[in-house]
Order: C-alpha cells, then structure tokens, then sequence
C-alpha cells in the first residue's frame, strides 16, 4: 500500500484519501510538509490525518518520513 501511495504522490494523484476517517488527501499532508510541520505529530495536529481509528498511522508516518527527507 505505501509503495502505491508514494508513487500516486509523485505522480501528480494527490487527492488520493489517505485517512478514511478524516478525509485526509495526500496533498494535505504534502502541504502541512511545506508549510513547515516538521514530524508526524505536527502533521497530525494541522491534518487530524489518523486520529480517527488509527488504522493509517503507520503508513502515513512512513509517507511523512519520506517527505521530510
């Protein structure tokens, strides 16, 4: 699933929902990234992206991980 995600990130399908129950899109958290969040928890606090059943924490701190890189 990361893999997929990624690639859809670097290939322009940004709106891809990577948080079902926030609705979180792959370019929120590009943004919160830009914007200055500088580890998952802030992106967490500007997104909420996870902080409904936590099912995508972990591949979303992965995808934040790569995007601080």
């Amino acid at each position: 699933m990361l893999k997929s995600l990624i690639s859809k990130i670097f290939s322009k399908e940004q709106s891809q929902v990577v948080c079902g129950c926030m609705k979180v899109t792959a370019q929120e958290i590009v943004n919160a990234v830009k914007n200055g969040a500088k580890s998952f928890e802030e992106v967490q606090t500007v997104t909420k992206v996870g902080t409904g059943c936590g099912n995508c924490v972990e591949s979303n701190k992965a995808l934040v991980a790569l995007l601080l890189k």
